[in-house]
């Protein structure tokens, strides 16, 4: 997949991808960085060929907490609603003869939820990405239908920024060169979901 090398394409990727890197770290402001991915993400809706270029740091810093909203949603919510799920049996002891069978159903309905949100999740930040608006992060129906009309392309797409994540990951804890890896992989992640968006149809 060529856009895992997206990044490259920039004369300057060194420098972005270090100043990302480095901003990564730092609490709060790290914002900066989850709004500068959306901005991948619109270029790569748009086929732009180099990084974004590093301004509007107000815009990105608000963009990137409501990204972190938006995460939440899709992402958090979904896993307390499956661990509730799955262990609210336990809780009553007359149905203690069913906890088993309810315990493993709850954990196949909690599965099936993260799944589903997690699915969900990168087309809806391209969503909101490609208009700027929060709302259109939850326009379920819009959501699926692009996830339908691409949707082995978008698996693959999935299960490719995942893996390079967990690569990733593993360096992440050396200082400069893991953040900075952190922050590229994160940049080409944002290009592959904004292609994955500018192939579909609603």
């Amino acid at each position: 997949m060529k856009s895992i090398g997206f990044p490259t394409n920039d004369n300057d990727w060194i420098k972005k991808v270090l100043i990302g890197g480095i901003l990564l770290i730092i609490p709060i402001i790290h914002f900066v960085c989850t709004g500068y991915y959306l901005k991948a993400i619109k270029g790569g809706i748009e086929g732009r060929n180099n990084m974004p270029e590093w301004n509007g740091w107000g815009d990105l810093f608000i963009k990137g907490i409501m990204l972190f909203i938006i995460t939440f949603v899709y992402l958090v919510i979904p896993v307390m609603m499956a661990s509730i799920i799955m262990f609210i049996p336990g809780l009553f002891e007359s149905m203690k003869v069913f906890n088993t069978f309810f315990m493993l159903a709850g954990s196949l309905i909690g599965f099936i939820i993260l799944i589903l949100a997690n699915l969900m999740f990168p087309m809806s930040l391209a969503m909101f990405a490609n208009e700027g608006s929060f709302g259109d992060a939850f326009k379920v129906n819009e959501i699926i239908s692009r996830i339908n009309s691409v949707f082995f392309d978008y698996l693959i797409a999935i299960i490719v920024v995942n893996i390079l994540f967990l690569f990733v990951f593993m360096v992440a804890w050396i200082p400069i060169i893991g953040w900075a890896a952190l922050f590229y992989v994160m940049v080409a992640a944002g290009n592959i979901y904004g292609e994955a968006f500018a192939n579909s149809t609603a």
